[in-house]
């Protein structure tokens, strides 16, 4: 094979040419791995993988995190679910329909996904487009005396899937899983500070009042959710998409709930996020 690595934007992300990536060779892997990091965005189309070639693939990057919070609905020990809004396999999709706001997957626990990994099975004619943003650049292109400020918070990280799967409500449920983290994240192999706060699961700055906190972080989404830092992706049937769950937030358009949309999401496990260092 020949890889063959082609910028989808000025933000982020990559596409990926000339690979199947059930027949990768290690020097190709290799490649592909080395644009990850470059990119933290990767588009590979033309893919034909069911869920032992998807997971094997996903595996060359790391051990496959179980699925968390969807477990109580579709079982223990799971490698993968489906962001979907039909049944699969006799089991329910989750987070089926509608717009969905930014996000980190499982920042409201103490060890994040790595990455994460979607396969498109069915696409609906209009809508369900996924938006990436690129949170490190997002918090390099602030003044270096907010930099400075900003590394000294944390942030309350909640996720309430049963209450507010895709929008995030003022009413949380109090046994939601939850988890407190660096407001800027330490990126473990590049080494640059991320803003690690979003729309959906960001509660609160836990060094500030709940005015001030509320302050900080609408100011924060405003800067971050600016279209110079964001790449939107356009799905197709077969399009294989990948990304750095620790220096990319996403989000979801609206889109035709007649209309199916199924997606099979793996994620690589991560560790506990560290704090960015001051320059």
């Amino acid at each position: 094979m020949s890889v063959s690595v082609t910028p989808l934007s000025a933000a982020l992300g990559a596409e990926i040419s000339g690979v199947d990536v059930a027949q990768l060779d290690d020097s190709d892997f290799a490649e592909i791995r080395a644009a990850w990091h470059a990119h933290k965005v990767l588009l590979i189309r033309g893919q034909k993988l069911d869920t032992a070639a998807q997971t094997a693939f996903a595996r060359r990057f790391g051990d496959i995190q179980v699925v968390r919070s969807a477990a109580h609905i579709l079982g223990d020990d799971q490698p993968v679910m489906h962001v979907s809004n039909r049944l699969v396999d006799g089991k329910p999709g989750v987070l089926p329909d509608g717009e969905m706001q930014f996000h980190t997957d499982q920042c409201y626990y103490e060890k994040p996904s790595r990455m994460t990994m979607l396969f498109a099975l069915e696409i609906p004619k209009q809508g369900g487009n996924t938006l990436f943003l690129n949170a490190a650049a997002a918090f390099a292109a602030l003044p270096r005396a907010r930099q400075a400020e900003l590394m000294r918070f944390h942030v309350k990280q909640v996720y309430d899937y049963d209450g507010a799967p895709t929008i995030k409500s003022g009413d949380i449920r109090e046994d939601a899983p939850h988890f407190v983290h660096p407001l800027v994240i330490r990126h473990p192999e590049t080494g640059v500070p991320v803003l690690y706060a979003n729309r959906l699961m960001s509660e609160r700055i836990v060094e500030l009042d709940r005015a001030e906190s509320d302050r900080l972080l609408a100011e924060l989404f405003g800067h971050m959710e600016q279209r110079r830092f964001i790449y939107e992706h356009t799905w197709r049937v077969g399009d294989l998409v990948m990304w750095d769950n620790l220096a990319v937030m996403h989000a979801r358009t609206d889109f035709d709930p007649a209309e199916a949309r199924i997606l099979r999401r793996c994620t690589i496990a991560g560790d506990r996020p560290q704090p960015a260092q001051a320059a």
